[in-house]
């Protein structure tokens, strides 16, 4: 007869026999006695069960899990004790001696991969006592009217529609452009308020509110981790859209007041402000990018780390389809791996779509502007690079064979070279000005890339607008000589400064029917078609070599 046995059981770490909770790991019960419990160890939440809640209160670092099960009885026995204890272990909430306890989040603090954020305000007690005043200011009623006043607010900018075109295809004095940046940074400070009010309207409490450099923008930040605390689901998708809700009031009063005004500054900052305000907060309710739309949808579906998870399932059904293998998913929805190849996709498409959008302007102002632009283009490549690396490792975990994994990457590696050959059209950014005398010339910043410029080639001029530049008409590069000129630098840049700041530019005649109007504004080169990797050699590294 054989003997079966069972196999050993796992050998504990000596600080889980007698657990003690991690330095800082605290317990809260559910908002308003409702909800789930939620144990928290410095910006990390995670869910537990009532009877978790009444086994981690008894950790004092003196009972084994004998005394433990003894204490507590009911359910408990010395194995589920065990286990339980096993489980928090795994996810670092017991205290190992070794661990230190989290840091309060400190004042300034880095977000990889680009985001810097400067806490200003810790929300105490003073905004607790505001509840009741959330609480009437959020109401269904208060909600709904909010609502109506969005909607209406569209029409009234659709009832201005030729001012607002007119707003966004002009420059905008400094005077203009300092009013709406002023203002759209208050605008997005109230709307992390809002964020703060409905969480402690709730019940629930912000950790932190200020400000941030988030890619390079500025921005407002309001801390609402506290969020998974609340009791409801909807609350907490409803915590999360309160920002977008709050910025989008403010720019329907904004549209409804630009509304009676005469052509002028006022009206120019409040249609300004009100567009912006709406399209920042649709860029809110993207899901793909950690913004409040994430938040609302994650909420709402109640999956923690929804966009983690759901990027690591469409890696891994990636590196499935083109290298074979096995994979574990970590959801098990189908939808969640679309999702996931989006959150993969979004953040690629929104930084070279920026980058299209305001590489003619970037260029304009010379090597500065092209600096920003050569960091977004870096950004971009370390995305793909950064995709690349994770999806070897997923590769690797799954003992794909190797020749697979060569014959793919070489497949991959030639389709990527074979794209740098494919022909582009290769344009300059430049402007073009009218002279009192009736004469239209193009000019741009001196550098490398005046010598591109030929006589015949075709120009496209557009307005000079900070949001749109619509096609004002077409031109030809005349055959007359360029010439030296100084022009001011708001001349390239859709804000007007005047003529103090001048820029030393080359001047190139143009031969076009009738002339434009407006008299200034920007301008495309068309200087021949050439392979991708030309294009991108001329725009992003002859501009920075010394020679």
């Amino acid at each position: 007869m054989s003997a079966v046995t069972s196999p050993p059981a796992p050998t504990l770490p000596a600080h889980a026999k007698r657990p003690r909770l991690a330095p800082s790991a605290e317990v809260h019960s559910p908002a308003d006695g409702q909800g789930e419990w939620v144990l928290q160890h410095g910006a990390r939440y995670v869910r537990i069960t009532p009877h978790i809640a009444q086994l981690v209160r008894e950790f004092d670092g003196e009972r084994d899990h004998e005394a433990l099960a003894a204490r507590l009885g009911g359910v408990w026995n010395a194995e589920n004790v065990g286990s339980a204890v096993t489980r928090l272990d795994t996810l670092r909430l017991l205290d190992d001696g070794e661990t230190p306890a989290p840091p309060v989040a400190p004042r300034f603090q880095l977000v990889p991969p680009m985001t810097l954020q400067l806490t200003l305000l810790r929300p105490g007690k003073t905004m607790q006592a505001m509840r009741p005043f959330f609480a009437r200011l959020f109401s269904r009623g208060a909600t709904a009217v909010a609502a109506l006043g969005i909607l209406l607010g569209m029409g009234a900018m659709a009832a201005q529609w030729d001012a607002v075109v007119t707003t966004l295809n002009s420059p905008l004095s400094a005077a203009a452009f300092t009013g709406v940046l002023i203002a759209l940074l208050i605008g997005v400070s109230i709307h992390e308020l809002g964020h703060a009010a409905v969480l402690i309207r709730y019940g629930g409490r912000p950790s932190r509110i200020g400000v941030m450099l988030f890619y390079l923008m500025p921005a407002f930040f309001c801390d609402v981790s506290d969020a998974w605390r609340l009791p409801d689901r909807r609350q907490r998708v409803h915590t999360a859209l309160a920002g977008p809700a709050v910025q989008t009031s403010l720019a329907a009063v904004s549209a409804f007041a630009a509304w009676p005004l005469a052509d002028g500054t006022a009206k120019t900052c409040l249609l300004f402000f009100a567009v912006s305000s709406y399209a920042t907060a649709l860029l809110n309710l993207t899901p793909f990018i950690k913004l409040d739309g994430y938040i609302a949808l994650m909420s709402h579906v109640d999956v923690p780390f929804l966009r983690d998870r759901s990027m690591t399932d469409a890696r891994r059904w990636l590196a499935r389809t083109l290298f074979g293998g096995t994979y574990e998913r970590e959801l098990p929805t189908r939808w969640t791996t679309v999702y996931g190849l989006a959150c993969l996709a979004f953040p690629l498409y929104f930084l070279t779509t920026a980058l299209q959008t305001w590489l003619g302007t970037l260029q304009r102002v010379g090597w500065v502007g092209l600096l920003f632009a050569a960091t977004g283009l870096s950004y971009a490549l370390w995305i793909l690079i950064r995709g690349a690396l994770r999806l070897s490792a997923e590769v690797r975990a799954a003992g794909v064979r190797r020749g697979r994994v060569l014959a793919v990457c070489a497949l991959l590696a030639a389709a990527a070279a074979g794209t740098l050959f494919l022909p582009v059209q290769q344009t300059v950014s430049a402007a073009y000005v009218t002279d009192t005398g009736g004469a239209t010339r193009l000019v741009l910043p001196e550098g490398d890339a005046a010598e591109l410029v030929r006589p015949g080639q075709r120009v496209t001029l557009t307005t000079n607008g900070l949001i749109l530049n619509d096609a004002v008409g077409t031109a030809r590069i005349g055959s007359a000589p360029a010439a030296a000129t100084q022009v001011p630098v708001s001349t390239y840049f859709p804000v007007d400064l005047g003529g103090a700041v001048g820029m030393d530019s080359t001047a190139f005649p143009l031969d076009l029917d009738r002339a434009p109007a407006p008299a200034a504004g920007t301008a495309e080169v068309e200087v021949g078609r050439v392979p991708l990797w030309t294009s991108l050699h001329r725009t992003y590294v002859l501009p920075f070599l010394p020679f």
